[in-house]
């Protein structure tokens, strides 16, 4: 008596396959299987990435022009307080609480950043520049509060003493209007990005 052995075909009966190479075809489907599910993983993954993207940038933009403001208010304010040092009426400058870079710990800069590099290069510069002015204008509210009420200090005690206060008036003139040409670069800056 003879054993059979057993056939296997796909589809039609002339197209058998012994088990070594219906073995390889399974083998060789699950491969490209795969491969074709890494590519779509792949696809799906670089999407999700430009549309993180493109949701920091949209968030990014609609910051901007609060945070303009907030610098505008900030340069009328500090050129309020130097006329008032002229005239001997020292008046507090009172800086916006939108002056900060919260809005930047809100925004995923890695995504804002890959944007830039990826879709405008052009403005990658102005948006590089930002993030560093970001130190500046984010401090610069207690800065600019604590350096007031020294100057205040100072220059309560200096005029009950009747020492000369114009060395003190010229030191800290020269500093805000240093500031202010700083924020008016930032500002530039800023519209530089703005769309």
């Amino acid at each position: 008596m003879r054993e059979e052995r057993e056939q296997y075909y796909i589809i039609f009966e002339n197209w058998s396959l012994d088990p070594n190479q219906w073995s390889m075809v399974m083998d060789g489907t699950a491969v490209l299987l795969t491969l074709f599910g890494f590519i779509i993983a792949l696809l799906l993954y670089r999407m999700q990435r430009n549309d993180k993207s493109e949701d920091a940038r949209r968030f990014f933009q609609a910051s901007l022009p609060e945070l303009k403001a907030s610098i505008l208010h900030a340069i009328s304010d500090l050129e309020a307080f130097t006329k008032s040092l002229e005239l001997d009426n020292v008046v507090d400058p009172v800086l916006s609480v939108s002056l900060n870079d919260n809005f930047l710990q809100k925004v995923n800069l890695v995504a804002l950043n890959r944007y830039y590099v990826s879709q405008e290069k052009e403005k990658l510069p102005h948006y590089i520049q930002l993030l560093v002015d970001s130190n500046f204008f984010g401090d610069y509210r207690d800065y600019i509060t604590n350096q007031v009420k020294y100057f205040r200090t100072a220059y309560l005690e200096k005029q009950q003493s009747s020492q000369p206060l114009e060395q003190m008036k010229v030191k800290i003139k020269s500093i805000v209007k240093k500031d202010i040409t700083r924020f008016r670069d930032i500002v530039q800056n800023l519209e530089a990005l703005m769309d």
